[in-house]
């Protein structure tokens, strides 16, 4: 009897080591739910799996920030009207040669779809913008003042933080720079035009032709 107890022992001591032949995968329960919670895993992983954030186009720049070092975007044509009869939420990209051929249809679109360069730019807090400024003006040659100190405020942000608040009072910015912030900013992997362009305007935010709402609404027409 002893014999056969130490036996038994030794066999239900031998199913936890190894797989059960008596198991149609030849497993035992626990491997299989070791396995399928291995597997459950993975693929909520993949399930949370996060697309990149948008970068939000923009003309203001608040708090502190960091201008990417490479980045800059030479000229693209925005629009952003100044009435309310035809502005949208932030500015629009709209296609090269549609914003030629709207600007020679009419002065209203002179003013309304600007030519401007695009600058990475990173806060404290890891949002990223693409900040628009103007390009000089084509006759002149000429830049507001405010937007050359903007300019000079994002060549300076490449290398150290920086903050430009608007001072109605004197009409220009109050320039700050940050003495004691050791953090760096946190930029996308792929800064390729086409990706940061992806990224800030996607496809809501592009006027492809004359029938566009935005265009609509601001000749008037609906």
């Amino acid at each position: 009897m002893p014999g056969d107890i130490q036996s038994e022992q030794q066999s239900i001591q031998e199913n936890f080591r190894q797989p059960s032949s008596e198991s149609a995968e030849g497993e035992s329960i626990f491997h299989r739910a070791l396995r399928a919670k291995s597997e459950h895993q993975a693929n909520t992983t993949t399930r949370v799996t996060k697309a990149p954030s948008r970068i939000k186009p923009t003309s203001k720049i608040k708090g502190w920030f960091r201008s990417h070092p490479d980045f800059i975007l030479p000229a693209i044509d925005i629009f952003d009207p100044k009435d309310e009869g035809g502005s949208s939420d932030e500015p629009t990209f709209v296609l090269p040669n549609l914003a030629e051929e709207l600007r020679s249809e009419s002065s209203q679109f002179e003013n309304a779809i600007k030519e401007v360069s695009g600058h990475l730019v990173c806060t404290m807090g890891g949002a990223l913008y693409l900040v628009l400024v103007p390009l000089p003006d084509s006759a002149t040659g000429r830049l507001h003042p405010a937007n050359e100190q903007k300019l000079e405020a994002l060549e300076q942000g490449r290398f150290e933080w920086k903050r430009i608040d608007w001072n109605k009072d004197v009409k220009q910015y109050d320039d700050y720079t940050a003495q004691g912030i050791t953090k760096e900013p946190k930029w996308p992997d792929d800064v390729s035009l086409a990706s940061i362009l992806s990224r800030a305007f996607g496809e809501r935010n592009v006027i492809k032709n004359r029938d566009d709402p935005l265009l609509v609404k601001f000749r008037g027409e609906a």
